[in-house]
């Protein structure tokens, strides 16, 4: 297995949505809890559509952190806040126990909540408070960026600023990511990249998704969904097929943490870290074999 030697202890943090109806809050509910037998490293709220977001996304991280005692982690959109209200909210979120942030820029072209930059947010964030800030990077770089180098100045600039680490943009093909890894560590960026994976629940809205943000999907993927047709069950296996070969392949190619933006689809969620510490699993067996002799 290539990647580091010894890795046994791999790092899984999960994404979920705030629900929109009593059945969405109790399928949430019990996923989150049905996955706190993973122990993920942390779990993030984010934003839906609309002001409204804001209360959704604290509401829901103080409720899931209660409910399973893992540390949850808000996200941040700077295009829903000014910037007297962003520093009130993160300081509503210290004080509730939240010391995990997600900071982005959020709409594309959105407003920058009167900061310079997300990096200026991020540096006003760490003053109030020492959060634990994660920031956002782009595989196959960010759609309204000038170029991949502006790309990475701007990946450079939240580093300085006081990111802890960056949670990138879903991707399907792994070596986009590789790629992306090995060009900002010789650009200079040294904290942790965090891979964020997708499990494919909603083929056509994943479709429309990966067209606004600029993540391409192979070629091999709308051949296998087409197989599938309209055979949900099918669908399905293709998802958790496709989803389980990405993690694998990441895991064997030195990558021990990943972010997965689970769509609240816990069993598509269950399945992509399972394959994941699978093969963790696989590096402690021969290593232990091998001191065995």
């Amino acid at each position: 297995m290539s990647g580091s030697s010894h890795r046994f202890q791999p790092t899984v943090s999960v994404e979920y949505f705030p629900p929109k109806s009593l059945s969405g809050e109790r399928s949430l509910m019990t996923g989150a809890h049905a996955l706190w037998r993973f122990s993920p490293a942390y779990q993030t709220v984010t934003f839906g559509a609309g002001g409204s977001a804001i209360e959704g996304s604290f509401d829901w991280s103080i409720r899931l952190q209660g409910l399973n005692e893992i540390p949850t982690a808000t996200h941040i959109a700077l295009c829903h806040f000014t910037r007297d209200k962003l520093i009130s909210f993160a300081e509503e979120l210290w004080q509730s126990g939240i010391k995990r942030l997600i900071v982005l820029r959020g709409d594309a072209g959105g407003s920058l909540a009167g900061f310079d930059s997300v990096a200026d947010a991020v540096s006003a964030l760490k003053q109030l408070h020492p959060f634990d800030i994660s920031v956002a990077a782009y595989p196959e770089t960010h759609p309204l960026a000038q170029n991949r180098q502006a790309d990475f100045d701007v990946l450079l600039d939240k580093q300085r600023a006081g990111a802890d680490r960056a949670i990138t943009q879903y991707f399907f093909d792994n070596e986009d990511f590789y790629r992306f890894r090995d060009e900002a560590s010789k650009l200079g960026f040294h904290r942790e990249i965090v891979p964020g994976v997708i499990p494919i629940a909603n083929f056509a809205k994943i479709q429309e998704f990966s067209e606004k943000c600029g993540s391409q999907i192979p070629k091999s993927f709308f051949d296998r969904f087409a197989e599938a047709g309209e055979d949900k069950a099918h669908q399905s296996n293709v998802a958790r097929a496709l989803i389980e070969e990405q993690v694998r392949d990441l895991a064997r190619n030195g990558v021990d943490a990943i972010h997965i933006y689970s769509l609240n689809r816990v069993d598509l969620t269950a399945d992509a870290i399972r394959a994941f510490t699978s093969e963790f699993d696989k590096d402690a067996h021969e290593f232990h074999r091998a001191l065995a002799g």
